[in-house]
């Protein structure tokens, strides 16, 4: 089915797109150039060099730091030179979705060559350096990259084809580096959720490390601890592989596991069901592998038919599933056999477990860890939830279905300094190509309408608190926020447009009744309405009724705190109370606020915890 051809959009071969983009031929922007070959003598001295790994899985290279070496002549490092804003796509790969990944090149690499296993790409300056590195990532850029390539034992794309390969452009440069800024801004985002992971994962194994050995006691705890074997102090269930002709897709039976390929995350999945029972595992049982690899433990929510493959143990409470995980490194030197790596009943059953007398001990330190993996699980979700939201934006950003920037030649770069501009557009948004300033216009005329009136005028105060809290919830992200004295402020949406668009196009007027001044809807509000309940849908109107009778201070309160809880995270610090008002203290603009009643620990805790059950 055709896609629905809109108002100021055209179609073409990379489907539909702005009128004023171009659907462009990368051999009309720039050259390319395959990699040097050389032979197995010349490696590991003269010459740093770029290889396959070296652009794999990642989006640029800043420096020439830990690259191979390989001999090569004068003449050869200047016909296989890298410059910064060169892009070198993967040539060949085992996999098809390997082919065609591309990295930028942030900077010169002098005498630096790359392999034959690589094409560098050198355009004449058509592409923002930030635009590249997201461009060759459009999925229907990556969809005609890998069709246009050959298979054989791998995967390959040829110079020819990538040249005729055509990419959606947008008419400046202006607009190129506004769509790199907000997907860098989600990769930024994404970059610190992996850091803050990676540090919590440590933290747990160095809280392993501790509770599970007993150098460190919990409080209240001091009694002694033994040391047991595993199946004196658990019951063990070897697994039985069913037949075969048991097996089934349909759900009949339950589900079978026979080892890693059933388990995802440490839980089971239901791949593979059978109907022939051999051995029962049951809800809650710990789960680990006794072939290749051994020792790897996970959990089952459901019942199941264990294979030959796992064991089920089971435990009165969590704490042996996490010693289990503890010494998974350890099992290796039990394993035997020479196909596949396993142990059997025996190895299983005299495996030595330490563990306090006291089950109550135990379970406390089962509680520890399982908390440390529930905010593990919840940041990694947030994490992918994240990768989703990126995803999207790809779509809308780089087929311009969503612009950040005015067409043709009133263009608008999204900018958030409190520099006046130059006049926007006040012309009404077309479905979705609206930009920055007329999106926030529509969200002004929006809460005015909601929490403005007659009597009490909506103050640009309190409705830059609304929309800042309405972004987190939205977009999870409040792009433009200063620290100002007022708290969270966006000066642009006061002189970068959207209060004047929204003045306007008769979607709110200013009033002053001797008592308040500020905003309230006028004519026009209606239609704004229906903008921001397409681009929203219904729900987030209601969401924000919540915040219809809490004081400007209340809104203050929580902004801030959040806006701190958020600098806290990405710097990978817990958020607690000395924290936030420490981020408080540190900024200028804020320092007053401490000493205001409303910025009082409990109300600061209070806060916290409201901003995480918000933003969840």
């Amino acid at each position: 089915m055709n896609e629905e051809l809109r108002a100021g959009y055209k179609r073409t071969e990379v489907g539909v797109i702005p009128e004023d983009w171009d659907a462009v031929p990368l051999s009309a922007i720039g050259q390319f150039k395959n990699g040097i070959n050389k032979g197995a003598e010349a490696f590991g001295h003269g010459s740093p060099f770029v290889n396959l790994m070296d652009v794999f899985g990642v989006s640029s290279i800043k420096s020439g730091d830990g690259f191979g070496l390989v001999k090569t002549t004068e003449p050869e490092q200047k016909t296989y030179d890298l410059k910064r804003g060169d892009v070198i796509f993967i040539r060949s790969s085992v996999k098809p979705s390997g082919v065609g990944l591309t990295a930028v090149l942030e900077a010169d690499l002098p005498k630096t060559v790359y392999s034959g296993f690589l094409i560098r790409f050198r355009d004449s300056d058509a592409l923002d350096i930030g635009f590249k590195r997201h461009c060759f990532y459009a999925e229907k850029f990556r969809s005609k990259l890998i069709g246009a390539s050959s298979v054989s034992a791998n995967t390959n794309i040829n110079q020819d084809n990538l040249k005729k390969l055509l990419l959606a452009l947008p008419p400046t440069t202006t607009e190129q580096r506004a769509i790199a800024a907000a997907l860098g801004d989600v990769d930024a985002l994404l970059g610190g959720l992996d850091s803050l992971i990676a540090k919590k994962r440590d933290l747990k194994q160095a809280a392993m490390q501790q509770l599970l050995t007993g150098q460190t006691r919990l409080p209240g705890f001091s009694g002694e601890w033994e040391v047991k074997q595993l199946g004196d102090v658990a019951e063990i269930v070897m697994g039985q592989s069913p037949s075969s002709t048991n097996y089934n897709s349909k759900g009949d039976g339950l589900p079978l596991i026979q080892g890693n390929a059933d388990i995802t995350n440490r839980e089971t999945i239901k791949r593979v069901f059978t109907t022939q029972i051999t051995k029962r595992g049951m809800a809650g049982d710990i789960l680990m592998s006794v072939r290749a690899p051994v020792g790897e433990v996970s959990r089952t929510a459901f019942d199941v038919c264990l294979g030959r493959g796992v064991c089920a143990i089971r435990f009165p409470n969590e704490f042996l599933y996490h010693y289990l995980i503890f010494i998974e490194p350890n099992w290796a030197k039990h394993s035997k056999g020479s196909t596949f790596d396993s142990v059997n009943s025996a190895d299983v059953n005299a495996v030595e477990i330490r563990l306090p007398v006291d089950a109550a001990e135990q379970t406390a330190i089962a509680a520890v860890l399982s908390d440390m993996d529930a905010e593990l699980a919840a940041l990694e979700a947030r994490r992918d939830k994240t990768r989703n939201l990126k995803q999207a934006m790809m779509q809308e950003l780089l087929t311009g279905r969503t612009r950040l920037v005015e067409p043709a030649s009133n263009v608008i770069p999204v900018d958030f300094s409190a520099k006046p501009a130059p006049p926007v557009t006040d012309q009404p948004p077309a479905a979705k190509a609206h930009n920055w300033a007329i999106h926030e216009a529509v969200v002004v005329a929006v809460l005015v309408k909601q929490f403005g009136s007659e009597q009490r005028p909506l103050g640009r105060k309190r409705y830059t608190k609304l929309a800042y809290l309405m972004h987190r919830h939205v977009e999870r992200v409040a792009l433009g926020y200063l620290k100002k004295a007022a708290g969270p402020y966006n000066p642009a949406v006061k002189y970068r447009g959207p209060e004047g668009i929204a003045q306007k196009n008769g979607y709110i007027r200013t009033l002053a009744n001797g008592k308040f001044s500020g905003f309230v809807a006028a004519e026009k509000v209606a239609q704004a309405e229906g903008y921001f309940e397409k681009w929203y849908g219904p729900n987030v109107r209601a969401w924000l009724e919540q915040f219809h009778y809490k004081s400007t201070d209340e809104l203050e309160l929580l902004a801030t705190v959040d806006m701190a809880a958020e600098d806290l995270r990405r710097a990978g610090r817990p958020v607690d109370v000395n924290a936030v008002k420490s981020v408080i203290h540190d900024n200028p603009e804020w320092e007053a606020k401490l000493e205001r009643e409303i910025f009082s620990d409990a109300n600061i805790a209070r806060a916290i915890a409201q901003t995480g059950e918000l933003f969840q």
